[in-house]
């Protein structure tokens, strides 16, 4: 019996591969067809020596920016090994110019382009019958293609084991294809949305919720393009609300009507997160990549969203496109960062094969790397030192801003300071002088170098950002050991506790909702009491007495929650 192996290579162990699933599905009963999975960040050796030890007929790679030169090693390597191995390369990285980098790979037998579920099985049934395809056929094959009814898919979820995605993401489609044509994305190439039956979708929503992943996210490229049926799966997964779920959903912003919004709205804390791409807010930037100007609706309806406070939002910039210099990007690096989102992205184009952008990359005057995930280098409108600025400011705010550590101290310098984009560029200065950014820095490190600098720099905030660095690292860390620069005479002993709760008992068990059902004898050691004095007196800020309650945590920001116990 032929044997055939499907294989991914994964950018990370927490991620799954949602299409070789589907193509196991679509090659069921042709020969014994298994899947292996495994990592970008794996020996070679070692994933060379388990394809070997299945001793396979034939080897299928499942090709992306991140794994193709891997790939393409593996052919050789499987082919000097097993001369009659036939290798078989699909993906998106091999589906456009020939087959990208595999063009030209001799160890690679056949290039599948675009949806393979029709393509491989048609092959698979020609080799397991000797045959092999004619000139004709192999073009067919190595041409673009979409599957035109995604109801006669064969669903793969059916495969997937209860409890076997533990600690993973569990993907899923509702749809394939995009109602725009972005330039920097590949989907530029598609045509329209084509969907599966909404009860196909439940179906595997209910398969998913059993696999033990925590994280079930929707591939769809534009989940709410269509209004009824995103209004009609975001009713359905009410269900899963007290299961411990996360349900992730890529969005366009500027199609949120009020009924979606009002959905979105009432959805448990922490059930759903949304991650929404804005890429600019420049009209001839946007225009130049073929995006709809829809910026300031878009603005409007994350506003509202991030204001609910049960969703964890997710927002997105591209560094790099048309027509946006250093200044022009600042611009949008400010509107997008004064959303406070929980998580603002700074990416950089990359040039996808078959997108439209690398078609025109000489007109832009774009300059890219030849090799995998062939990003920006430079363009007519901003220098490669600029660029390389860029990449400091996306570490910091990596590291400052996305871990979300800092929350408060951020809103803190933000309205203190007002333009977040010169307090980056400055900090990342700092860092990168300090080298701070050559090397690892730990999350506690992370709060002595933002206080030191802040003091060096800021010394007229410094001791609302002392008191503001106190409270995010009680609210991040979840542990009552204060560093040094941190520590004041808080309520830490098991004494001053019980006397503060009791003088507050009656507020502390309408606010802690934890003492509704256990004892302070049970939580005591996860409770500390802490004072805060900011000299500024925004309502933000939490002035006076704070009880964090280090086990209960938000499931939208994954923070200790605390609460106000009022002035001493």
């Amino acid at each position: 019996m032929m044997k055939t192996l499907l294989v991914a290579i994964n950018s990370q162990f927490v991620h799954t591969n949602l299409a070789v699933l589907y193509l196991k599905a679509a090659c069921s009963g042709i020969g014994n067809t298994e899947i292996l999975e495994f990592t970008v960040n794996e020996p070679i050796n070692r994933i060379y020596s388990r394809i070997i030890s299945e001793n396979p007929d034939v080897v299928c790679f499942s090709c992306y920016i991140w794994n193709i030169e891997v790939v393409s090693k593996l052919s050789d390597d499987l082919k000097k090994a097993m001369p009659g191995i036939i290798i078989i390369a699909g993906g998106p990285e091999v589906s456009f110019e020939n087959g990208g980098l595999l063009a030209e790979n001799r160890n690679v037998d056949y290039i599948i382009a675009g949806e393979g579920e029709e393509k491989l099985p048609w092959l698979l049934n020609l080799i397991k019958d000797g045959r092999t395809p004619g000139p004709e056929e192999i073009q067919w094959l190595k041409s673009y293609s979409e599957i035109k009814n995604l109801e006669n898919l064969r669903l793969p979820y059916t495969m997937i084991e209860k409890g076997s995605l533990k600690n993973r993401i569990a993907y899923i489609e509702a749809s394939r294809g995009c109602p725009f044509r972005c330039a920097y994305c590949i989907s530029s190439v598609t045509k329209g949305v084509r969907y599966f039956p909404l009860e196909k979708v439940y179906e595997a929503i209910e398969i998913l919720s059993e696999s033990g992943s925590e994280i079930i996210k929707f591939v769809d490229r534009t989940f709410n393009c269509n209004e009824e049926r995103a209004l009609n799966i975001w009713q359905y997964i009410l269900k899963f609300r007290d299961k411990g779920m996360v349900f992730h959903f890529e969005i366009d912003p500027g199609l949120l009507t009020d009924d979606m919004l009002k959905c979105l709205e009432k959805m448990p804390e922490g059930l759903v997160q949304v991650e929404a791409g804005i890429q600019s807010v420049h009209r001839n930037t946007l225009s130049a990549v073929q995006r709809p100007d829809n910026t300031e609706k878009a603005f409007d309806a994350l506003k509202r969203l991030i204001f609910f406070g049960n969703i964890h939002v997710h927002v997105d910039l591209i560094a790099g496109l048309p027509y946006e210099s250093y200044g022009n990007f600042r611009i949008s690096f400010n509107r997008v960062y004064s959303l406070f989102a929980h998580r603002f992205q700074l990416g950089f184009l990359k040039l996808l094969r078959g997108s439209e952008l690398k078609n025109r990359a000489e007109r832009f005057g774009i300059c890219y790397r030849s090799y995998p995930p062939y990003e920006i280098i430079g363009n007519s409108y901003i220098s490669p030192a600029e660029l390389v600025r860029l990449k400091d400011i996306e570490e910091c705010l990596e590291l400052f801003y996305n871990s979300g550590r800092f929350m408060l101290t951020m809103k803190i310098l933000y309205y203190a300071l007002g333009e977040p984009f010169a307090f980056y560029e400055k900090l990342s200065s700092y860092m990168r002088q300090k080298g701070y950014l050559d090397r690892s820095v730990g999350a506690g490190e992370l709060y002595w170098i933002l206080y030191d600098y802040v003091k060096q720099e800021y010394p007229f905030i410094a001791n609302d950002i002392a008191e503001s660095l106190r409270y995010d690292y009680l609210s991040s860390m979840k542990r009552p050991t204060l560093p040094e620069f941190l520590q004041k005479n808080d309520y830490s002993l098991r004494k001053e506790k019980e006397k503060l709760i009791s003088q507050h008992q009656n507020r502390l068990k309408d606010m802690l909702p934890r003492l509704k059902f256990k004892s302070l004898n049970e939580i005591w050691h996860q409770i500390y009491i802490s004072e805060f004095k900011f000299e500024n007196k925004s309502e933000f800020l939490p002035n006076g007495l704070m009880v964090f309650d280090f086990g209960d945590i938000s499931p939208v920001t994954g923070l200790a929650k605390s609460y106000p116990l009022g002035m001493e």
